[in-house]
């Protein structure tokens, strides 16, 4: 058989074009490696899925993007935030927005999302879906794709989507076969780099920590000595450094930034306060409570 569209990766680009393939009467096949669809999904969002973010306007929306916001311009014409938004909603999956606009699911669960994918490309008769296949490479015909071997042989179709994904999480799946892939078939290959990750702190105390949360403070990115930029929302200790939404959407500019050298991040826990007045209300809490441990008491300013 030959289908109309071969899709790899079912992952959630992988699954909404399999699913709007088969909307259009396209005979789609969606080969996944794993033994379900939308692993990594399953886990974002620390289980809860930022699903987009409900900036409306596309040229601000994509002001965030610098480097891409040019070729995402077309995309995002025919399919925006906001149609993001209808698509979910229609399908029964209500949507909340929070801090800095983000949007996830009202009942916080990313398998919420990822049922409402999965059964968009079930729904679609037209649609097979084909587990635990891995895709090794093209199969090339005249200068033309005209297939993909498997394991289980070749398998030929007219159109073909890669939608494997980069390497941000290789125990999903996620492990760079598309880079190998497309490299093999000509295209260059610009090495990937990491956009929206925790950062890894060298001093051994922030390991210590991990665990431990603050809300709303202010995290400050120094180097040389200079202050270069500064953020403030969540942010979250690790074993291995820090994380929160405030520190991941940071991390992109901090990478940037450690080209030319390591980066320090100071922390401010008062953001709306000036040290002199920290100091003085940190002399009062304690004066009102004189029999109280140190520990105890820092648990009430900071918890």
């Amino acid at each position: 058989m030959t289908y109309d569209v071969i899709v790899i990766g079912g992952g959630p680009a992988g699954m909404m074009a399999a699913g709007r393939a088969g909307e259009l009467g396209a005979k789609v096949l969606l080969i996944e490696k794993n033994n379900r669809l939308g692993k990594k999904l399953s886990i974002t969002g620390g289980g809860r899925c930022n699903v987009t973010n409900a900036e409306f306007n596309d040229r601000l929306f994509l002001e965030h993007i610098p480097k891409a916001k040019h070729f995402l311009f077309s995309p995002f014409s025919q399919f925006n935030a906001e149609d993001t938004f209808r698509f979910f909603e229609s399908r029964g999956l209500l949507l909340k927005i929070e801090d800095r606009k983000r949007a996830f699911p009202v009942s916080d669960k990313a398998d919420d999302v990822w049922n409402v994918m999965e059964t968009y490309v079930k729904q679609c008769t037209s649609v097979l879906v084909q587990l635990n296949t891995s895709v090794s490479e093209f199969v090339i015909d005249a200068g033309n794709v005209v297939g993909v071997k498997t394991a289980k042989g070749i398998i030929r179709a007219k159109n073909f989507i890669l939608a494997v994904g980069g390497t941000s999480a290789p125990e999903t799946g996620s492990t760079g076969d598309g880079f190998r892939m497309l490299s093999e078939l000509g295209h260059t290959i610009h090495q990937p780099n990491p956009g929206l990750v925790p950062l890894k702190i060298k001093e051994k105390w922030v390991h210590d920590l991990s665990g431990v949360a603050f809300y709303d403070v202010q995290t400050r990115f120094l180097q040389n000595e200079k202050s270069k930029f500064k953020v403030r929302g969540d942010i979250l200790f690790t074993h291995f450094g820090l994380s929160g939404p405030s520190i991941i959407n940071a991390s992109y500019r901090v990478k940037e930034l450690l080209k030319n050298g390591s980066v320090i991040a100071s922390i401010d826990l008062f953001p709306e306060m000036e040290i002199n007045e920290v100091d003085k209300k940190l002399i009062e809490i304690f004066a009102l409570r004189k029999q109280k441990s140190c520990r105890n008491v820092l648990q009430e300013i900071f918890y």
